[in-house]
């Protein structure tokens, strides 16, 4: 997903440039798992100029497929967030630039999915429910507690407990 801002570049005329960008992936990386997208990834801002520099200010979209971290069954999960940074064509201080993101740029053309990838960090949920009140499955046999009843819970040996805690269960009696 390239945005090609010569014309912004050459033109001291135009002071931003307006931008609609949408491209089906297939999946995208974050922390070293590959999610797959169900929706086209959509990109649309604006490209200002700033000094010799240029300001992104980006709205980003996109719905991908993960598993519920209770009971497992795939989800689609929409991720919608804004992007503001600096594309900088000069060296800079860092310590000027806490509060944003800023990355830079070489060429006028601006490779606007390695931004996205980089600011994933912050704006990919941490852990994904397929409903608030999902009761996930079974530490011993596995169903799925929202479709049905788990029957080990009848059976269990409630005396079957880790070791390391078998003193305190003595402090109940």
């Amino acid at each position: 997903m390239e945005l090609n801002i010569d014309s912004l570049y050459n033109n001291k005329d135009l002071s931003y440039i307006d931008f609609d960008l949408s491209e089906n992936i297939e999946k995208i990386n974050f922390s070293g798992i590959d999610y797959i997208l169900v929706s086209p990834l959509r990109l649309n801002g604006k490209i200002s100029k700033a000094g010799r520099n240029y300001l992104l200010q980006a709205d980003v979209s996109f719905r991908f497929l993960t598993e519920c971290g209770r009971c497992l069954k795939d989800v689609e999960t929409p991720v919608d967030y804004k992007i503001d940074a600096y594309l900088m064509r000069e060296e800079y201080d860092e310590d000027e630039y806490e509060d944003i993101d800023v990355f830079d740029v070489a060429s006028t053309k601006i490779e606007l999915l390695d931004i996205v990838n980089s600011t994933l960090i912050y704006n990919m949920p941490q852990k994904v429910l397929c409903s608030e009140d999902c009761k996930g499955i079974c530490y011993e046999c596995g169903v799925d507690l929202n479709n049905e009843s788990c029957k080990c819970s009848d059976s269990a040996d409630y005396d079957d407990i880790d070791p390391r805690f078998a003193k305190l269960k003595e402090l109940l009696k």
